[in-house]
């Protein structure tokens, strides 16, 4: 089977069909979550082939909602649904889910099949009656990251065939900047937000880590900011039961002091009434210290010496000075001879070595190397202190190289991939700065000799026509046809 050589490559794991990698997967063990990432980059036969496989649709649902699996292995089971044509209601499952993966370039054509289909049907499958919750939050989160791929009017345009005041649809619009939410919703957005913060500060630290507390903060669009920003605010006196957090929650309230009797030995302190359960069993009382039991010892801090100054340290021999020279005579009462500089030793001079080679390139030794009285070994020799030229530093690769070689390796998604890059890149430096840097891409050496695979230039064709698809992504592809074509 193609796939699942795919899924066994990089020694990932040794599965020998199916069902054993989506039993493994199903239980969330590391190496089947880590193998279905590379299912993202094979063709659309193998994705299909594993979406089909028996029992593969509710496991690839589970890890594509599941938001604490990798990104990656997330996209790969999203994308094997979507390419296996999934649905409703389960395509409104999988946007619920995993609506936020839309925006990801590395999903390709499949994005928009997700919000076409699974936004509508998300936002009818649980009907009137769905309030405020959990599920609301995950919708209007995938309603922004559908309006950054399709544009806010086709989101809007796609849920009008919801129920007027439906709590989802409107998360979803005000999500979008669409609407506003009735006074009644708002108020049950921030009691909800609000016991969500207190329920995360006031679990212990395991608990979080384990996801048995309410997540915070929600992964929610940038609309409920101010919102969780004052449920914050309204909980900052919550205090977590953790004992490591606050160990003084844990000690006991009426703790009697110890006092002294005759003897030194301290009296046991009176002992509280044994605490009774719910269902009418009592506790054993505490175990009490032992009145034997010495007290540890404290130990004493080491002993610091005050810092004593260094003696002034004396040479052992003073050198003798060197003898005065007689003093000449003067010649005349008004002529003075001038000051005698002082004598400065002579510094030490490197000897040559001896350096002959014969004809053929060896070295000739020295002639007193055999004598008994002036034996000494003969001196290496060392290479010239010349560094050699520095290397060539290779191009650093541009902004749209990954992308203009997966065209010529004929990669089904390709193209997207190189129009959401050029989109981003617009958006962040300009329409004119996005033409100039492909262009000078473009141009490199190693495209110049290279053709275009046809499907290529077809789906580059196809988008640079498409009226619909962004001026960012027409300008991209007429470019590349004009290069590529």
């Amino acid at each position: 089977m193609g796939v699942l050589s795919t899924l066994r490559q990089d020694k990932a794991g040794d599965w020998g069909s199916l069902l054993d990698f989506l039993r493994e997967a199903r239980h969330r063990e590391s190496r089947a979550v880590a193998a279905l990432a590379n299912v993202l980059s094979a063709p659309s036969a193998e994705q299909r082939e594993l979406a089909e496989a028996t029992d593969a649709g509710p496991v690839l649902l589970e890890l594509a909602c599941d938001l604490r699996m990798p990104k990656t292995s997330r996209l790969a089971a999203a994308r094997c649904l979507l390419e296996a044509g999934i649905e409703p209601p389960y395509n409104g499952q999988l946007f619920l889910g995993a609506g936020d993966l839309v925006t990801d370039p590395r999903l390709g054509g499949a994005a928009r099949k997700l919000v076409e289909g699974g936004l509508p049907s998300a936002a009818t499958a649980s009907g009137p009656a769905q309030g405020v919750s959990v599920e609301a939050g995950a919708f209007a989160r995938g309603v922004a990251a559908a309006a950054s791929t399709v544009g806010a009017e086709r989101v809007k345009e796609l849920l009008k065939g919801a129920p007027a005041f439906h709590a989802v649809a409107m998360a979803g619009l005000f999500a979008i900047g669409a609407g506003e939410l009735p006074e009644t919703q708002r108020e049950q957005w921030k009691k909800l937000l609000a016991e969500s913060c207190a329920g995360n500060k006031r679990a212990p630290a395991a608990a979080r880590r384990m996801g048995l507390a309410p997540l915070w903060p929600p992964n929610l669009p940038e609309a409920f900011g101010p919102m969780v920003k004052e449920a914050e605010v309204n909980t900052a006196s919550v205090v977590s039961t953790d004992a490591v957090a606050n160990p003084a929650a844990q000690k006991r309230p009426h703790a009697a002091p110890e006092v002294a009797v005759r003897g030194g030995r301290p009296a046991l302190p009176p002992t509280l009434p044994a605490p009774k359960l719910a269902d009418g069993r009592t506790l054993a009382p505490a175990i009490r210290r032992s009145p034997f039991r010495q007290p540890p010892a404290v130990p004493e801090p080491p002993t610091r010496v005050a810092a004593k100054p260094m003696e002034e340290v004396k040479a052992r021999f003073r050198p003798q000075a060197p003898p005065a020279a007689p003093e000449r005579p003067r010649i005349g009462p008004k002529e003075d001879l001038p000051a005698r500089a002082p004598s400065v030793a002579a510094l030490p001079q490197h000897k040559q070595v001896d350096l002959r080679f014969d004809p053929g390139g060896k070295r000739i030794p020295r002639a007193d190397r055999w004598d008994d009285n002036s034996f000494q070994w003969q001196e290496p020799v060392l290479p010239a202190p010349v560094l050699p030229p520095p290397m060539k530093v290779a191009v650093a690769p541009g902004p749209f190289t990954q992308r203009v070689a997966s065209i010529f390796e004929d990669r089904p998604e390709a193209v997207e991939r190189l129009c959401a890059a050029a989109e981003a890149h617009a958006a962040l430096k300009g329409q004119e700065r996005l033409l100039r840097e492909l262009t000078q891409e473009l141009s490199g050496k190693k495209w110049l000799d290279k053709k275009a695979p046809p499907q290529q230039v077809a789906r580059l064709r196809a988008v640079a026509q498409d009226e619909r698809q962004p001026e960012s992504w027409r300008s991209a592809a007429r470019l590349l046809l004009d290069r590529l074509g």
